[in-house]
């Protein structure tokens, strides 16, 4: 499972990383708009809002009928895999600063951006990973400045072993530019 707050990264690495596994990548928000599992529209955020039942229900059918790896991508995975069933939990991460940027350049509203990089500094995704599952599989992975490849090869390297699963080492808030974004905010 991959998580983390929008923009940093996990669809395109949990894609990369089901072709590498010969497995199948679930991106949750994309199976919800896809299979009209939306409660409703958050005016707000102005996003739907997910049917987590509805999904949570539909990514059994899928898990049940598939001998392969799934990889499920989603900032509300710890919401919808069940703890049973999930094997590794990486958290992405990407520098707050970086991340603003990146969702500025997709055009989401200035509230939008404002709530995950708030998000994202105060660990949010992290947080909910490691109170749905514990710490022992929960890994966190920062891909600022890194490829998507550099990412999915540090992700395979935990899965097979050699690389070494880490939590909590990531503190935006020691950083300068950490900074001059809270003033900003």
């Amino acid at each position: 499972m991959l998580t983390g707050v929008p923009g940093v990264g996990k669809t395109t690495a949990a894609g990369m990383l089901a072709e590498r596994l010969g497995g199948t990548h679930v991106d949750l928000s994309d199976l919800a708009e896809r299979e009209g599992l939306i409660t409703g529209w958050d005016e707000q955020r102005g996003t739907g809002v997910a049917d987590l039942v509805g999904i949570r229900d539909r990514l059994a059918q899928i898990r049940g009928s598939s001998k392969e790896p799934l990889i499920v991508g989603g900032h509300f995975a710890a919401d919808i895999v069940p703890p049973e069933k999930a094997s590794f939990i990486f958290v992405l991460r990407r520098a707050p600063w970086r991340l603003k940027e990146e969702l500025e350049a997709r055009g989401y509203g200035e509230g939008k951006v404002k709530e995950n990089v708030e998000a994202e500094l105060l660990d949010v995704c992290l947080v909910e990973a490691l109170e749905a599952y514990g710490p022992e599989r929960v890994c966190e992975i920062d891909t600022t400045n890194r490829t998507p490849g550099e990412v999915v090869e540090e992700i395979l390297s935990i899965i097979s072993g050699e690389g070494t699963c880490r939590r909590g080492h990531i503190d935006w808030f020691g950083c300068a530019e950490s900074e001059k974004l809270l003033e900003d905010l």
